[in-house]
């Protein structure tokens, strides 16, 4: 098992199932956005002591359904701004639970989220652990990003 794949699953189950409601499930399937697909995805930095990112990256169809559900309206009424505010919003809490695991200080950046084709990726950075969950037959991907440090 990679490191913190286990805090990856639980925290992400735990915070869509008490702000949403809603259960996701790790799937063994990988995260593979069809060509064309739009993709957001949200990123908190992690400063200090350890250095690196979290990251969501959703079908933008999925964000839609839980921004509806987080800010209560129709998805017919909800607006792209809502959608990029509720995956950071996740995108965030997921963050703050996991840099609540690393060596203090360590420093929260504010959510940024952004339109891709294949998920976020991060120069200067290599993958720690990524986790694929399935919610409403969607699948989405979090991950943990190092820093690598320069020699």
């Amino acid at each position: 098992m990679q490191k913190f794949e286990t805090e990856i699953c639980k925290y992400t189950e735990d915070i869509w199932k008490s702000i949403l409601d809603l259960d996701v499930k790790q799937t063994e399937d990988a995260f593979c956005p069809l060509g064309g697909e739009s993709i957001l995805a949200g990123c908190v930095h992690i400063t200090g002591e350890w250095e690196g990112a979290v990251s969501l990256d959703c079908p933008v169809e999925l964000a839609k359904k839980v921004a509806s559900i987080m800010f209560q309206l129709k998805e017919d009424e909800i607006t792209t701004d809502l959608i990029e505010d509720g995956l950071g919003e996740l995108t965030n809490m997921t963050g703050g639970n996991m840099k609540s695991l690393l060596p203090e200080p360590c420093f929260l950046s504010l959510p940024a989220v952004t339109m891709t084709q294949h998920g976020l990726r991060i120069p200067g950075s290599e993958l720690v652990s990524t986790v694929t969950f399935q919610c409403w037959g969607y699948k989405f991907r979090v991950s943990v990003l190092k820093k690598v440090s320069k020699s």
